[in-house]
């Protein structure tokens, strides 16, 4: 577990590091804030349900600015062999990097607790459903930090992990729509598949064992996908 923190702490102080990560934090509190404050003042209602939409579809298209970097950037500078020639393995970088990313992405999603809070001082809202959507959204991360993860393991060019990764997400956004106009014996599979499928679930104040199943295997999904990339690379 030393080496998997040792990981993640690097990953941490480099995201903090970084001018992109600090310009997709700025911009998504901006907009979040602002759409907060429409939603609000156009229904007079004490409920999250519009702004976490909007959060959920920031992180579809932030979230692969913020993991392109993750191996792309130690394949290109060649730092990945001096990483690779520590005590530490495949399973424990791809760990540590997810680790590290999903922090920044809580470090992100953190400020907007402002607005349940905002919501409890000025009105009645209803807490079951403001934490099973937090619930829902942190659970969506560890989905989106992986596949990102994934995406930055298959190149060594920043921009094309970024764009397998939001192509990826947006086909797992969109699927569950496209399940209304398959066969019957096909449609509840393809559906399954659609990440918005789920994540409304929890915004309606549903924490079903379902929806969480989904969003965790798919995350082991793509971790252990990422760890059988980076063990090929020893053999070429």
């Amino acid at each position: 577990m030393r080496n998997v923190l040792a990981v993640a702490r690097r990953e941490i102080n480099a995201a903090f590091l970084s001018l992109l990560a600090w310009t997709v934090i700025t911009i998504f509190l901006i907009f979040s804030g602002f759409f907060f404050w429409l939603f609000a003042s156009r229904t007079h209602e004490a409920s999250l349900e519009g702004t976490v939409g909007i959060i959920s579809f920031f992180f579809l298209v932030g979230t692969p600015l913020l993991t392109m970097r993750l191996l792309s950037e130690e394949y290109r500078s060649g730092t990945i062999e001096t990483l690779m020639s520590a005590p530490v393995t495949e399973f424990q970088v791809i760990l540590g990097k997810f680790i590290g990313a999903l922090a920044f992405y809580g470090f992100m999603l953190a400020p907007t607790l402002v607005y349940a809070i905002i919501l409890r001082v000025l009105g009645k809202p209803d807490v079951g459903v403001i934490f099973s959507s937090y619930l829902g959204l942190a659970a969506m991360g560890c989905e989106f930090v992986a596949l990102g993860l994934f995406c930055s393991t298959l190149t060594r060019n920043q921009i094309v992990a970024a764009v397998f990764a939001l192509v990826a997400l947006l086909v797992l956004w969109v699927i569950g729509a496209v399940g209304d106009y398959l066969p019957a014996p096909l449609r509840p599979c393809v559906e399954y598949l659609g990440t918005m499928q789920h994540l409304n679930g929890f915004s309606a104040g549903r924490v079903a064992f379902r929806d969480l199943f989904y969003f965790f295997s798919m995350t082991g999904f793509w971790l252990f996908l990422s760890v059988r990339v980076l063990e090929s690379r020893r053999w070429r």
